[in-house]
This record gives structure tokens, sequence and C-alpha cells, in this order.
């Protein structure tokens, strides 16, 4: 298949810093040099070079983290989605997790503009011990007419596997046709959003504490948790600014690495 973009990274632990053993991008992604916000562990930004995504557009996404290393990689900016003619803009991003590897993976909102259509296809493959953080975000652009949801659909799917096992799969489509105030979907909401976290030490007394936390942005967000089969959770958002969902990811993101990784917040510094 000819992509539009691709890019694969692989990090390793070597003398207990992280480091990429191998990096390949190509067409419209690019990759910064790594910034170190963490002495051990660097970040790195995903850069499109393109103004967007438009109809038959296709990306591919390879990120492997052997056993203990330790990567955050996030988005320079949002994902916008322009109009599509005849063929969805699509998006396939594999994840690789050894034991013991953590990976941080924030991304900035997608953004689908009139008449867009997008498909989102995740794929992750983890053994046990790894771990993983990773968000989402989805909202509707700008159009002509003024309206809203103006987008023709998104469908972002999602199947994550531990040691070969099926652990969780998750399919969400936002098809404006149906109603999208409706009950059990977006409730009069025009911004979704999602936070997997999966490590071993993500307990019911991190979920309480991180409810205890969220409770005071309730007034202006409906926030939902789902436990999963193994120690995680699946944070879900809906809310009318990308700012609150990103609020309620921050809450959830500084709990974890106070708590757990015993580590300082990060602000990425991207705006």
């Amino acid at each position: 298949m000819s992509w539009t973009g691709s890019i694969r990274l692989k990090a390793e632990l070597k003398n207990a810093r992280t480091i990429v053993s191998d990096t390949y991008y190509d067409g419209a992604f690019k990759l910064s040099r790594p910034v170190f916000f963490d002495e051990l562990s660097p970040t790195y930004f995903l850069i499109h070079v393109g103004g967007g995504y438009v109809g038959g557009d296709k990306y591919h996404q390879l990120f492997c983290l052997e056993e203990g290393a330790t990567i955050t990689l996030t988005t320079q900016s949002a994902t916008k989605i322009y109009k599509t003619m005849d063929e969805p803009a699509v998006q396939k991003t594999e994840l690789v997790l050894k034991k013991e590897s953590f990976l941080t993976y924030v991304q900035d909102p997608v953004i689908a503009y009139e008449s867009a259509r997008y498909i989102q296809d995740t794929t992750i493959h983890m053994e046990s011990g790894a771990g993983l953080l990773m968000t989402d975000i989805f909202t509707p652009g700008w159009s002509e007419s003024r309206g809203a949801f103006t987008y023709d659909w998104i469908r972002s799917k999602m199947n994550v596997f531990q040691d070969g096992k099926r652990l969780l799969m998750d399919h969400l489509f936002l098809n404006p046709s149906d109603e999208m105030d409706s009950v059990l979907l977006l409730e009069g909401y025009s911004h979704f959003g999602s936070l997997l976290l999966i490590n071993k030490e993500v307990d019911v007394e991190f979920i309480t504490e991180l409810d205890e936390m969220l409770s005071p942005l309730g007034s202006n967000v409906r926030i939902g948790f789902s436990r999963l089969p193994i120690r995680g959770l699946m944070l879900r958002v809906l809310a009318n600014q990308t700012q609150q969902i990103e609020k309620a990811f921050s809450v959830c993101e500084d709990l974890f690495r106070r708590r757990i990784l015993r580590k300082d917040p990060i602000f990425y510094r991207k705006y």
C-alpha cells in the first residue's frame, strides 16, 4: 500500500536510559528531535507537514518499545480532517510494548470539518507488565453553514491484546445523521474524549482518588470510568470545549505521575 505518510520508531533501554534505536519517516510525517522533560526518558513530537487530511489520504504509524523502555509521544498540533469527496481519510496505528515498558501517547484533538469522513484504526500488542497512557479527542470543525456536526462521520476502532489474548475492543462511531444530541450519544455535548491507562499499580484506591479530583469539573463536563479486566481504566469525557477535556486528562496524568511514577507533572509547551 502507498502511504501518504508513514512513521516507525523503536525505543530500547540502554544504560538505564531510553534511547531510540531505529526510526524512519516518509511523506507527510516527520519526527522532532528528542526533548528531555524527564532526564531518563525522551519525548518526541509527531509532526504532520501538510495542512491536514483529505479524502484518500492513508497514514501508518508503528511504535515499538523494547523491554523496560519508557517514552512519551505527542502530536505537534491538532489533526484536521477536511472534506472527503470519495474515500475517507485513514490512519492506522500499531503499538508494540514489551514487558516493563511504558508508553505515554498524548494526542491533540482530531477536528473533523464539513463533509469529512475519517477512520482511525489502532492495534496494541502488549506483554504482561507493559503499560500505556493514551488519549484521543474528537471535535467538530468550522463549517460554512455554521451548523453543528457537519462532518459526515468519524469511526475509531481500537483493539488491545495482552500476550496474544484480546484484552479490549473499542469501537466509536460518530454519525451526525444519528441525532448526536440524543441519549446514549453525545447528549447535548459536542466534544468527545477518551483516555486509556494500563498499569499494574492502577488500583481501586487510585481510581477513587481520581474520581474525587475530577468531581469539581462535573458542572461543565460529563465524566465516566470503566475498569479493565486487568489493572487500568478507560476514562470518557463529554464536553463543549477541547480545553475541558484536556483538563480532565491532565488531572489523570498528573495524578498517575505523582502517585505511581513518583515524578513531577509535564507541561508539553506546545502553544
